[in-house]
C-alpha cells in the first residue's frame, strides 16, 4: 500500500456501555485510535422510510493492519472529515494482513 493513498487522519472509537441513574443502558464512544486511512466514497442511497425519505452515503476505507487497527470489531464506528460513519464490514483482502479494508455507513440507513 502506498502511503501518498493514506491521505485522511481518521479516529477509530470503540463502544462501552454503562448505567445511567434510572437502570437504562447509555451507550459511550473511547478508545480512540487514530491512523491514516484512505476513503473512496463509492455510493449513496434513498429509501422511503414510515413516509419519509430518508438517505446514506458509504464508502470504502483502507487503513494498514497492525497490531491495535486488528481489534477494530464491525461495533466500533469511525470519524472521517469530522463525519461520523458505522463500519459494515472489514476484510483482510490479500490474506497477509498488510491493509485492512473496511465498507462505511453514514446516514439514516445500513
Amino acid at each position: 500500500m502506498q502511503a501518498g493513498k493514506l491521505n485522511k487522519r481518521v479516529t477509530f472509537q470503540e463502544p462501552s456501555h454503562s448505567t445511567d441513574a434510572g437502570g437504562g443502558m447509555i451507550e459511550n464512544w473511547g478508545n480512540d485510535l487514530k491512523v491514516w486511512g484512505g476513503f473512496r466514497p463509492d455510493r449513496g442511497s434513498e429509501a422511503e422510510q414510515n413516509g419519509r425519505i430518508e438517505a446514506s452515503v458509504g464508502g470504502l476505507l483502507r487503513v494498514r493492519c497492525f497490531s491495535k487497527t486488528r481489534l477494530i470489531g464491525e461495533d466500533w464506528r469511525v470519524q472521517i472529515d469530522g463525519e461520523i460513519y458505522s463500519i459494515e464490514s472489514i476484510t483482510n483482502p490479500d490474506q497477509r494482513w498488510r491493509e485492512l479494508h473496511m465498507v462505511v455507513t453514514r446516514g439514516t440507513l445500513g
